[in-house]
């Protein structure tokens, strides 16, 4: 071969070389931290559930993970801030079901219903109707009994809120009459009028009274979830006394519409792996929230759906949305 057609040949194997090795390094990923974007301010409960899953993250993602809290909105600053942002998977968001009833209020800072995809579900913490210690109902049966002759009062986190709804969503089931909701700055804060007796009622997350009820300030009368709580063996669920209902507090992580279907695989991979293990499935069982919490992609995407079609039904028979 002419020295020439070798010099050529060699050039040429040299700039394949180059090429492949350019695409591989445009390929890989992740290539940079990843950012965890929330709509909660440092100390809250998704701020925690982020920190909790990050503990373990590095090591399954092969990179570094950072917080980014975006509070204001009902969750549209974080969905603004994650729209800002390249949709090249190096930016996930924290997501609960208030981001998606902002969304369906047309609130969501040029985020679009159906714009999320979800990768992995993070929490599933079931709301609980409490009472408290002084209540005169015992039971929920007690309790139901009398809500079906007057309307009674709940501690609500704002109007159109996850908890009101499903307040709404329970009294329907049951057969009750409509519900007064009370609104108030946070968990906290209905669980003092709770204690106060200014309430009749409310439904509550477990950690948000776990104090109060180990106290015997708050009695817990039945929990919505598929199956008892390890942490209140001794209450039923909604299903055993008759009332077929299931309502959790749930957190799920998510991206947006573009980001590359490769890369969401490999953040489910990754998400799942970090929740499994067992710092992360601690923090479940000792903040109350079911040992079922984590779920993949599917499922987890399966329920964003549900929860926008039954948030949408919802907020508009609240007069909330038109």
């Amino acid at each position: 071969m002419p020295a020439h057609q070798k010099t050529c040949l060699a050039l040429g194997f040299g700039l394949a070389v180059l090429v492949a090795g350019a695409v591989q390094a445009q390929e890989a990923f992740p290539s940079k931290p990843i950012e965890v974007v929330t709509h909660a301010g440092v100390g809250g409960g998704t701020d925690i559930t982020a920190r909790m899953m990050m503990v373990q993250a590095p090591a399954a993602l092969k990179t570094e993970l950072v917080v980014a809290n975006k509070t204001g909105g009902s969750g549209s600053a974080s969905l603004g801030y994650a729209l800002s942002r390249p949709k090249d998977g190096h930016t996930i968001m924290l997501i609960t079901q208030t981001h998606l009833l902002t969304l369906l209020q047309g609130k969501g800072a040029g985020v679009k219903v159906g714009d999320l995809i979800g990768i992995a579900r993070a929490t599933e913490d079931p709301q609980v109707l409490m009472v408290g210690a002084n209540s005169p109902y015992k039971t929920a049966q007690d309790f139901i009994a009398a809500a079906k002759t007057k309307s009674l009062k709940f501690g609500t986190t704002q109007i159109g809120s996850v908890d009101h709804i499903a307040v709404v969503g329970f009294a329907e089931k049951a057969g009750l009459m409509k519900p007064i909701a009370v609104p108030f700055r946070g968990g906290g804060d209905i669980v003092v009028n709770l204690v106060g007796g200014n309430l009749d009622g409310a439904l509550l997350n477990y950690a948000e009274a776990e104090s109060q009820i180990k106290a015997n300030e708050v009695r817990a009368l039945v929990v919505f979830s598929r199956s008892r709580m390890g942490s209140l063996p001794q209450t039923p669920t909604a299903t055993e006394i008759g009332i077929p209902a299931v309502y959790s507090t749930t957190r799920g992580f998510a991206v947006l519409k573009g980001t590359p279907e490769d890369r969401i695989k490999a953040l489910e991979e990754g998400l799942i792996k970090s929740m499994q293990g067992k710092i992360y499935q601690d923090y479940l069982k000792s903040s109350g929230q079911s040992e079922g919490s984590v779920v993949g992609r599917t499922e987890w995407q399966a329920e964003i759906d549900e929860f926008l079609r039954t948030g949408d039904v919802a907020l508009t028979s609240l007069g909330i949305k038109k």
